[in-house]
């Protein structure tokens, strides 16, 4: 076994990971929308019913983010169908990219002695896996900051320019990812760490020259531009104040810790330190490269988010977690060669527990960061045919679930009749919740679990969905 890991290569590593997407594109083409994908769904339906004769999505539902995702829908939506089997062969296409870049990057920084197989390590982190299944723009994302840093190193000026116009048009982190990328490219050049190539700054230039254009086409035509003047978006880019900023910095270091990511610091602190001290004498190229790129996305990031009131998810900082695995990996081998295999073993065992990580229903969490989601669809159903088997009209039950929404979830029409209720604990005559939406105070969901009668409750691996009558 260990013989037939050593001689396998990196070509057999992507197909064998390309495999796994197909296989997993093949199991879940059904799956809907989820979380923030619904909203990119709305956006991505608007394009599609103008038939692309308008691209600028209307203010009432623009938050702001560019719109080369949603583009990319539509057209999918066009070309072959409305539906999610297409939404997610669009989707298989990303991941194949993204896992194409990350067996790059890893065959790059990679020590010469270390297996291809540990791509696979890589891969098994919970948000990476995740986001594989999620029709969100974090994938895209993901593909395009890989892309930018694999081309850096290797000085290739038109997948450059192409990954970092990709980042721009994709999602608003991605002018943090550029202004990062920037940083890298000084840092690298500064320690010698790539050769000189003038052109390359070009690339930059003619995304920012792109991006320009398009941020000039929208204030002509909404008034704004990349911050939303929609009441709903809007209040997610507004300042805060140091004690919120202590807040966003505390949820910020739970997104690193959290589905079990904890094992990757434990390892990699004190690994890094002693690193650190040999450096001088001792200092390795790959290292300095990976360590460089992490502590540079990482301030960035935090700089551009911990100072504002958007809502911080794990997925933000995908490409950290991959950067410091592919790190630690290297650090193993070079100080830990001797327990390599207990501690990769270890880590793969902490990844794969990170998908049964569930908080109390008090206890905000971010569900599209781990494969633990995907039981909500089964409870789900248990639930809806409990409601429809009983009699019980949807428009006496108040919920903060979005099942309204599934003519974007799931494009499907809802009929009017087959509508829940706006959640409303002094009007309702019956509750549904779930501890898979995080809208929910802490009060009304103790109140109502405390003074109202449960009547039926489904639960798969920690994710549940109740139905309460008031008594």
């Amino acid at each position: 076994m260990l013989d037939f890991i050593k001689k396998i290569s990196y070509k057999q590593v992507l197909f064998f990971l390309v495999t796994i997407l197909v296989f997993q594109f093949v199991l879940l083409k059904d799956l809907p929308f989820f979380w923030d994908g619904i909203s990119k769904s709305v956006r991505a339906s608007w394009i599609y019913n103008s038939n692309f004769t308008e691209w600028i999505v209307p203010t009432n539902i623009n938050s702001g983010h560019p719109p080369l995702w949603i583009l990319l829908l539509a057209a999918f939506w066009t070309v072959f169908q409305k539906a999610l089997w297409s939404s997610r062969l669009l989707l298989l296409l990303v991941n194949i990219g993204a896992v194409w870049q990350l067996v790059l990057l890893c065959k790059t920084n990679f020590a010469k002695v270390i297996s291809p197989f540990l791509v696979f390590l890589v891969c098994l982190e919970p948000t990476f896996i995740a986001q594989t299944t999620s029709l969100n723009n974090d994938m895209l994302l993901l593909f395009f900051t890989l892309l930018a840093i694999n081309s850096l190193i290797k000085n290739k000026l038109f997948f450059f320019t192409f990954a970092v116009t990709g980042l721009l048009f994709t999602n608003l982190r991605g002018m943090y990812i550029v202004l990062a990328i920037l940083l890298i490219h000084f840092a690298y050049l500064k320690y010698k760490l790539i050769e000189v190539k003038k052109s390359m700054y070009f690339g930059y230039l003619v995304s920012v020259l792109l991006f320009s254009v398009f941020c000039a086409l929208q204030y002509q035509k909404l008034g704004w531009f990349i911050i939303s003047l929609n009441e709903g978006y809007n209040d997610h880019r507004q300042s805060v104040d140091f004690n919120q900023i202590i807040i966003n910095t505390i949820v910020v270091l739970k997104c690193f810790l959290e589905y079990c990511r904890f094992i990757i610091y434990i390892i990699l602190l004190p690994l890094l330190i002693k690193y650190l001290k040999e450096r001088k004498n001792n200092k390795n190229k790959e290292v300095d490269r990976l360590l460089l790129a992490f502590l540079i996305l990482v301030f960035v990031l935090l700089a551009g988010m911990i100072p504002f009131s958007n809502p911080i998810g794990d997925r933000y900082f995908m490409i950290c977690y991959v950067l410091s695995i592919v790190l630690l990996i290297n650090l193993v081998n070079r100080y830990l060669a001797d327990k390599r295999a207990i501690i990769y073993s270890l880590i793969a065992v902490f990844f794969i527990s990170g998908h049964f990580w569930v908080y109390p229903a008090t206890i905000s969490q971010s569900w599209d960061s781990s494969l633990v989601y995907i039981n909500y669809y089964k409870v789900e159903s248990k639930m809806e045919d409990f409601i429809t088997s009983h009699g019980i009209d949807k428009a006496r039950i108040g919920t903060r679930i979005r099942l309204n929404e599934r003519f974007y979830s799931e494009l499907k029409t809802v009929e009017v009749a087959k509508r829940y209720s706006t959640f409303d604990i002094t009007t309702n005559e019956y509750i549904l919740l779930s501890n898979i939406e995080n809208y929910t105070k802490d009060k009304e969901l103790n109140y109502v679990r405390n003074n109202w009668k449960l009547i039926k409750e489904y639960s798969q691996l920690g994710v549940f969905v109740s139905l309460y009558k008031r008594p």
